[in-house]
């Protein structure tokens, strides 16, 4: 009887000992390997790759990001500083402007997962490094394309140094109405964009029908121009004998999504 106990004891421990050696090998990352959006959770949080999200700051803050990835902006970092692309997608090696900046930020012997919206800024960037000898870059897919479970959501706005970036949904047409700018010490704006989105993300600020794009452009430069802070531009709005009234106009229809948008807390 002790022997059979002795032979069961000694057949659970093999057991135990084989199921703990039994891990999964992560999968090998070839410069050949097909990674998109769909398989991206068979690659995340691993030491050998690097996370890359290009879109703007804004763009995570207010639509989340997929966890485990750095933003590094193209628009808002990388373009004018690490290259000059003459408003093309088409790299030309004359276009990198300083590779110091590249070969700092993207770490050559790492895998590197590329997504930023679409795959037009991956797919440059992509190029881009490959010139300079990366071999394992890959242009994963767009955003919105990841389906999985691994992503942080955004909270609508942010407020970074002396950066401000906001959002008011009109869900009576389905319009989202974007501000974003800087602000000096004074809570002085010195920059000021007004956007309208559409419920596929789309800008209608230059929409004929709209017709909103002279407007906008006239107050924000009315704005930047007078150095107005947030509370000035709020009351404005509500003083019919100012410039900035008759600006925008007492019968514009967007006046009272403006207005919500300056309501909100972070300006305070």
């Amino acid at each position: 009887m002790r022997n059979i106990l002795i032979i069961l004891a000694l057949s659970l421990l093999a057991i135990t000992l084989g199921s703990c050696e039994q891990t999964e090998e992560p999968l090998v990352i070839t410069a050949e390997s097909e990674i998109s959006m769909e398989n991206l959770d068979l690659y995340l949080f691993r030491d050998d790759v690097q996370y890359i999200d290009l879109r703007n700051f804004e763009s995570s803050f207010k639509y989340g990001i997929i966890e485990g990835f750095d933003v590094i902006p193209f628009f808002d970092y990388l373009d004018f500083r690490a290259f000059n692309r003459d408003r093309t997608y088409e790299f030309d090696p004359d276009q990198i402007l300083d590779e110091r900046i590249l070969l700092r930020l993207f770490e050559p012997e790492k895998a590197i997962f590329l997504y930023a919206d679409g795959c037009i800024r991956s797919g440059y960037l992509k190029d881009v490094l490959n010139y300079l000898g990366y071999e394992r870059v890959f242009v994963i897919g767009g955003y919105y394309e990841y389906l999985g479970e691994h992503v942080i959501g955004g909270s609508g706005h942010y407020n970074i140094g002396n950066t401000f970036y906001d959002t008011y949904i009109d869900e009576t047409n389905d319009l989202t109405y974007v501000m974003y700018g800087d602000f000096d010490v004074a809570n002085n704006i010195t920059y000021i964009r007004f956007d309208i989105l559409n419920d596929e993300n789309i800008s209608v600020r230059y929409d004929v029908e709209m017709n909103m794009d002279s407007t906008l452009t006239i107050v924000e430069n009315f704005l930047t121009d007078e150095i107005y802070n947030f509370n000035e531009v709020y009351e404005d709005i509500y003083d019919h004998d100012t410039l900035l009234y008759l600006l925008l106009g007492s019968e514009w229809n967007s006046l009272e999504s403006l207005v919500a948008l300056l309501e909100l807390e972070y300006i305070d």
